[in-house]
């Protein structure tokens, strides 16, 4: 019955979403720039969200796919990934203190999610960066290279080594939000589609 209802909210969204990511006639970039920034305030505002989905993970000599269910209150978030059948694969909760992760019935603490995670997994994990990726923002603390739509949403964000592609968005209470995105870097790929998105 769940998956019956996350299915449906999905092609909710979907039928609400760009079929691709740029639409409608060539405009300037200064046009593009003006309607980013208003873009951009208004995911800002987003402080506050629940957003599950599926995330087919690829790493050097193995791959998965597992569901996602990403819970975040400002700066304490919490993220469970869960493989075939409900079977826990990781379960990862933070703050501005530090984070814990679990992961074949262990529980490690520290600062970082994605040294954890990898210390425990072997996988490379961009936790932290995912936060604002998954909004379609870049992250804060770093440059990043953004290439935009003509709507003035990002078709690619390149930072930290990392590239981000956004193939689809939904909307969402009158909010543009990605759909369907990528996140690679070197060997590894992390695709993922959103659900549904709440706040």
């Amino acid at each position: 019955m769940l998956k019956a209802v996350l299915a449906l909210s999905f092609f909710i969204l979907a039928g609400c979403a760009s079929r691709t990511v740029d639409t409608g006639r060539e405009v300037s970039d200064e046009v593009k720039e003006q309607r980013w920034e208003l873009h951009r305030e208004r995911l800002s505002q987003l402080r506050a969200w629940h957003m599950t989905g599926r995330l087919n993970l690829k790493v050097p000599g193995r791959s998965g796919t597992m569901s996602l269910d990403w819970r975040q209150q400002v700066d304490q978030y919490k993220l469970i990934l869960d493989g075939p059948f409900g079977t826990s694969v990781a379960r990862i909760s933070g703050d501005r203190d530090g984070v814990s992760v679990t992961a074949s019935d262990e529980t490690r603490y520290g600062p970082s999610p994605e040294l954890l995670l990898y210390s425990m997994t072997g996988w490379q994990f961009p936790v932290s960066n995912l936060r604002y990726w998954v909004r379609g923002l870049p992250a804060p603390g770093s440059d990043a290279k953004i290439q935009l739509n003509n709507l003035g949403y990002p078709e690619q964000i390149e930072q930290q080594g990392w590239t981000v592609d956004y193939q689809q968005y939904g909307l969402n209470h009158s909010v543009r939000l990605p759909a369907k995105l990528t996140v690679s870097h070197g060997d590894v790929r992390l695709s993922l589609m959103a659900n549904n998105w709440k706040f």
